[in-house]
């Protein structure tokens, strides 16, 4: 696989790649229109249906579907949250004009033009973005990088040795994820490509207001490890500064540090190994990659 084949969307801003890597769609439909798609599904698509199950467990959905378009490439969709009670069940039965909740999750940058994946995007005009994972390539080794975990309740590290780790820092809502893309999508490049992913949720965001969506998380402190010591810097700086910026380049956590030496450890990584990332550039792409699923769907209507 080359490196072109990896995005969809992008926007580059000071050499680094930003797309969305993982998105989750919200709506609502009726049990007519699922059926519909469950026919329209065993009729062109039942060879794509890797997984189809059903789950009585109280956070899950009733009715799951694993769809695999190729190798490599698949999504997820659920419909009728157990959470949600069938109205009117104890005496009609299904009421085929109520509502339940239908989510798809999917990878822009692996699902571009996938037929299947349209038409169930043109099955409601009133969509909600429940989450997506924001993602910045960087053509640096990730044995290259440092970054500062302070205030962050966790850190886990999946090393399979030398460049080939995966790190993540925090859960839930603003989980950081480090790792080395180049090997996990086997590309077919010159030089590394690390790549830093942030997980987003949002509470049900209409998509109709896209044009006013803004990207409003924090963004990791990420350091390039290249600090090059000068003469002044021995004559100038304090000798166990010194040592412990070496300790930090070789593998100590800087959030281990005690407050002042963490604050002098900034200080001195602060000027041009700090990597910069861009909030509008960020907005942008996501704007983009949403826009492109919905451009065509004359259901939805943006402000």
């Amino acid at each position: 696989m080359e490196i072109k084949d990896i995005y969809n969307i992008i926007l580059t801003k000071d050499n680094i790649t930003y797309s969305i890597d993982m998105i989750r769609l919200k709506t609502y439909i009726s049990f007519e229109i699922f059926n519909k798609i469950e026919f329209f599904i065993q009729m062109y698509f039942k060879d794509k249906v890797k997984k189809f199950w059903l789950s009585d467990r109280p956070m899950c959905f009733h009715y799951n579907y694993d769809i695999e378009i190729e190798e490599g490439k698949s999504f997820y969709f659920g419909f009728h949250h157990n959470s949600e009670k069938l109205k009117n069940s104890e005496h009609k039965g299904i009421n085929y004009d109520d509502l339940y909740n239908f989510t798809i999750e999917f990878n822009p940058n692996k699902l571009r033009d996938n037929k299947l994946l349209m038409y169930l995007l043109n099955t409601s005009g009133n969509w909600f973005i429940k989450s997506y994972d924001m993602s910045f390539d960087l053509h640096i080794s990730i044995l290259d990088l440092l970054w500062d975990i302070s205030g962050r309740s966790s850190e886990k590290i999946f090393n399979n040795g030398y460049d080939n780790k995966t790190v993540y820092i925090g859960s839930g809502n603003g989980r950081v994820k480090i790792y080395n893309k180049k090997k996990e999508s086997n590309l077919n490049i010159c030089g590394d490509l690390t790549r830093i992913e942030i997980s987003k949720e949002l509470e049900d965001y209409d998509i109709s207001k896209l044009s006013i969506l803004h990207y409003d998380g924090d963004f990791p402190v990420v350091y390039t490890n290249n600090y090059i010591y000068s003469l002044s810097d021995y004559q100038e700086k304090n000798s166990t500064l010194l040592a412990i910026l070496f300790a930090v380049q070789n593998g100590y956590p800087i959030r281990n540090l005690s407050r002042r030496y963490r604050e002098n450890i900034h200080n001195l990584l602060e000027g041009g190994y700090k990597i910069i990332f861009d909030k509008n550039t960020a907005t942008q792409v996501l704007r983009k990659t949403i826009l492109y699923y919905f451009l065509n769907n004359d259901k939805v209507h943006f402000i």
